[in-house]
């Protein structure tokens, strides 16, 4: 799990696949063009998901309210929602190929 996909224009949902506890916090696009973000933050009470959407709202350039967890709170695979940026941008500032971007 872990493609990314384009609702419209202006809201994007990423598939990814969450390991926490790592020395660094980078998001990795597989060989098959899943998502992988490895995430320094560790899983309890909340902290792996509010790191998530405050590191994906950063490198995004967006805000955090723009950023959401709508399915996975308790998951290490989740779909996160995206608002206010295109595929394109999301891509390039993620720094990911925009083939891990499929639409729907």
């Amino acid at each position: 799990m872990g493609e990314a996909y384009e609702l419209d224009g202006t809201l994007i949902r990423l598939k990814l696949y969450v390991k926490t506890m790592r020395p660094e916090t980078k998001l990795v696009s597989e060989p098959d063009n899943t998502l992988t973000l490895h995430l320094a933050a560790p899983p309890t009470k909340g902290k792996a998901n509010r790191a998530i959407v405050k590191w994906l709202a950063k490198r995004l350039e967006l805000s955090s309210s723009q950023v959401r967890i709508v399915i996975g709170i308790h998951s290490n695979s989740k779909v996160v929602e995206i608002s206010g940026t295109t595929r394109g941008q999301a891509a390039m500032l993620l720094g990911i190929d925009p083939v891990s971007l499929t639409e729907i």
